[in-house]
Parts: C-alpha cells; sequence; structure tokens
C-alpha cells in the first residue's frame, strides 16, 4: 500500500486516559469517553480504501480488548519513545520502513476528525506538500501527514504545550519543508472542552461517530449540550477553513 493510516492512542483503562476531565468525569467515565472516540476514529480510517492501517498502543498489553471491529484491519504495534514525538517518529518511520509512501498520523482525541479529512490529506500530499497539519484549538495538530520520512519534525519540541504547531511550521520553514493545513478541530482534553463537545453534537451531524454521540447522549441528555442540569454552552469547534500553502 502507497498509503498509511496510523492510529496512536493509550490503551482506554481507567486512571490512564483523559485525566484532565477528571472531575467532572470519574476515572471510568473518562476511560469510556475515550473508549468511544477511538473506536469511532478507528471506524472512520477503516472506511478510506486501498491504504494500510496500523494501532500504535500503549500499553501493548491492552491489545486483547481491541481485536474485533473496528480494530480488526489494524496491525498492532507497540509505542516506542521517551516522548510523544519520539513516539509519533518511530510509528511513522516504522510505517514508511513497510513500503508507505505517504503517511498520515492521527490519535483519538478529535472528533470531528472524518474520513473525508483523511482523503484530503492523503490529496495534499500527492500534489505537493511534503507534511500536511490539521491544527487544533490549543496550539497543536489533531494529524500530521509526510510525504517522506524526516526525523526532524519530532525532534526538539516541548510537546503539551500552545506553540506545538507554531514551532513545527517554523522547522517546516527553516529546511523548506513544503507544508499545507486543513481546516482546524478541536480535542477533548479539558472540561470546556467537554462543553463544546456536547454543543458540536447538536450542531454537527457529520462524521457519523455513533459511540461518542451515544455517550454524549447520555452523559449530557438528549439535548447535546452542556453539562447536565446547565444551561451554559460553549462553542464546539472552529469552522473549517480552505487548505492553505506554506513552506
Amino acid at each position: 500500500m502507497e498509503d498509511a493510516g496510523v492510529l496512536m492512542a493509550p490503551a482506554p483503562v481507567p486512571g490512564r486516559v483523559k485525566t484532565r476531565l477528571r472531575p467532572p468525569l470519574a476515572p471510568a467515565e473518562a476511560a469510556r469517553l475515550y473508549a468511544c472516540m477511538l473506536g469511532d476514529i478507528a471506524e472512520e480510517i477503516s472506511s478510506v480504501a486501498r491504504i494500510a492501517r496500523y494501532l500504535f498502543l500503549d500499553p501493548p498489553e491492552g491489545a486483547n480488548a481491541l481485536r474485533e471491529s473496528p480494530f480488526s484491519s489494524f496491525e498492532l504495534y507497540p509505542q516506542r519513545g521517551k516522548d510523544l514525538g519520539e513516539r509519533m517518529w518511530n510509528a511513522a518511520a516504522t510505517a514508511f520502513r513497510l513500503g508507505a509512501m505517504r503517511v498520515l498520523i492521527v490519535g483519538a482525541d478529535c472528533p470531528a476528525l472524518a474520513a473525508e479529512r483523511l482523503r484530503r490529506a492523503f490529496r495534499e500530499l500527492r500534489e505537493g506538500a511534503e507534511a500536511v497539519f490539521g491544527p487544533s484549538a490549543d496550539g497543536g495538530y489533531y494529524l500530521v501527514g509526510l510525504a517522506r520520512p524526516d526525523e526532524r519534525l519530532f525532534r526538539k519540541f516541548t510537546w503539551g504545550t500552545p506553540t506545538v504547531l507554531a514551532d513545527t511550521v517554523a522547522r517546516c520553514r527553516a529546511i523548506s519543508i513544503p507544508f499545507s493545513f486543513l481546516p482546524p478541530e478541536r480535542d477533548v482534553d479539558t472540561v470546556e472542552d467537554l462543553y463544546a463537545l456536547g454543543e458540536w453534537a447538536r450542531t454537527h451531524a457529520r462524521p457519523a461517530c455513533p459511540r461518542t454521540r451515544e455517550w454524549i447522549t447520555g452523559f449530557f441528555g438528549p439535548g447535546g449540550g452542556g453539562f447536565p442540569g446547565s444551561a451554559e454552552r460553549t462553542p464546539g469547534p472552529p469552522r473549517g477553513s480552505r487548505s492553505r500553502r506554506g513552506g
């Protein structure tokens, strides 16, 4: 396969995932939400035809719970590396070593990430971009794609800060790597993101993300927005922008 989709994920174990959502969520609730988002993005990746699919899991012992659909089309690998950048680079390098010419790396934090967005990212890479980024509202990115392996895009960054994307784009410019942007979206990491998730689900019909929407209905109620008993609303993910080329 010339194209490969890499899904990077921690195993959805209570106490290990979505810790910034506690409170208001209990550890088991946070893990359940993450498991729903993980299943939905795996389904979106699975619907993209003619690509190789890899799931890099941490810890790898959690793979036993992820053998059925929608994970059955993924080859499972352990994550390796001391920080997020090193783990992403090792995953990308593995996909290239296995024969991919274009690699997309995503996590399971962005319910708005649809299969069509993945197809668009592959098109950007086929049409001249050597890197493509999906900006997230927190200053990072929900997707990174590569047309060739380049370790420099993952080394010596301060991960988890609001400048990750800006710093990575500056690196691209400094080393003359042509890049493009996808429309911005919002990850679900904080309590504010959780409010926004409920509002986003109420106002967006696609992607389907049935597991996540079922969780939203169960937690927020049928209206979909705001915590139970609260009239407060927080805006959903930013509306999409046209692809922009840089370099």
